[in-house]
């Protein structure tokens, strides 16, 4: 699947202290949620990946209610 954003470390946190655990965070756009999709999709540093942002925003039927706007 196609990322939005490159993937972080988060770090596991035991009583306010960081570990050597981490999980490994994957921005794809299914994980997302809407509102940031539209922002993104307005923003002109995500030209390249417009495209996959509206592929998503009409999965979620969100689609129609920005291009009547």
């Amino acid at each position: 699947m196609p990322k939005i954003k490159p993937s972080t470390k988060e770090y596991i946190k035991v009583n306010n202290k960081t570990t050597n655990k981490f999980r490994i965070v994957h921005y794809t756009p299914s994980n997302i949620k809407t509102e940031e999709l539209i922002k993104l999709y307005d923003s002109p540093s995500y030209k390249r990946k417009k495209h996959l942002i509206k592929i998503e925003l009409v999965k979620r039927g969100v689609w129609e209610n920005l291009k009547k706007k």
